[in-house]
């Protein structure tokens, strides 16, 4: 059984899955399988994988099963299900791994068993012709990480982080729910769990923005609103997100009160309903 299990959703990404994988493949930490699950691609990239998973045992490649509905998010999940190792990496397939990206994790989860998870720095790249957004900052640590990860000063990025398994056995898989934000919803819920966790200083992987990429296509201010409101509420809510219970209750009215403001400025009316009805619930709770 391999120790780590990469994880990766595929979905038309023939122009970037080549070096994503031969970066995968350059490796120096060797004991891994790649479970790949392909979103029903049309471009030629699911026969692309299909050639290099023949030549190449520990990558495993899957076509999401027709019952399931289309998303990366399903993909994901599925990929974890077929996974077997202790350590769980999720990647994305236009992203890069550097050489030392596996290793260096390994090695620091196996001296610091204490640690759910550590998280190594990324390198972010935009290529030529992208047209959106290019504030784009993150930070792995922080002295309250609760507030500041509700207040996106404390980010991870997709492959940032390399989990034990009991985590996702402890606060689920990814919401399929969710479009944008996904990642960072699932990785709320490790936090609350384990508010203490690892960190990398070095840059372990290139994250790839491109006109491709949902980050850049989320870029019309309602959408982004939209996008923004569902995932604090779906942070937020009992009901989805059962860790939201180890937040102080003071933290969580906060941000129901900012997001009730928020969505009233922006006019979604019934999310500002359920802001309100939630922050009145907390106060007579």
């Amino acid at each position: 059984m391999p120790l780590v299990s990469i994880l990766i959703p595929n979905y038309n990404k023939l122009g970037f899955i080549e070096d994503t994988f031969q970066s995968l493949l350059a490796q120096t930490f060797q004991d891994w399988e790649c479970i790949v699950v392909d979103d029903h691609s049309d471009d030629g990239s699911f026969e692309y994988l299909e050639e290099l998973s023949e030549r190449e045992s520990r990558i495993k490649l899957f076509k999401r099963p027709d019952h399931l509905p289309k998303g990366g998010n399903i993909c994901r999940n599925f990929a974890f299900e077929k996974s077997s190792g202790e350590l769980i990496q999720w990647f994305d397939s236009d992203d890069i791994m550097l050489p030392n990206f596996l290793e260096d994790k390994v090695e620091f989860l196996k001296e610091n068993p204490e640690f759910a998870f550590v998280v190594s720095k990324v390198q972010i790249h935009f290529e030529e012709d992208y047209q959106g957004e290019k504030n784009f900052e993150h930070s792995m640590e922080s002295e309250n990480p609760i507030p500041d990860y509700l207040n996106f000063k404390l980010l991870f990025l997709p492959g940032g982080p390399m989990f034990r398994r009991k985590v996702f056995e402890e606060v689920g898989l990814f919401n399929p729910s969710l479009r944008k934000h996904q990642e960072w919803e699932l990785f709320f819920r490790a936090v609350l769990k384990y508010p203490e966790w690892g960190i990398i200083h070095d840059e372990g992987y290139i994250y790839q923005i491109n006109n491709d990429s949902i980050t850049a296509r989320m870029d019309q201010r309602d959408k982004l609103v939209e996008a923004e409101i569902h995932a604090i509420q779906t942070a937020l809510s009992y009901s989805t997100n059962p860790q939201i219970a180890l937040a102080p209750a003071k933290v969580r009215q906060e941000f129901l009160l900012r997001y009730l403001r928020f969505s009233l400025i922006h006019k979604k009316g019934s999310k500002a309903y359920w802001f309100l009805s939630e922050y009145l619930k907390g106060i007579f709770r």
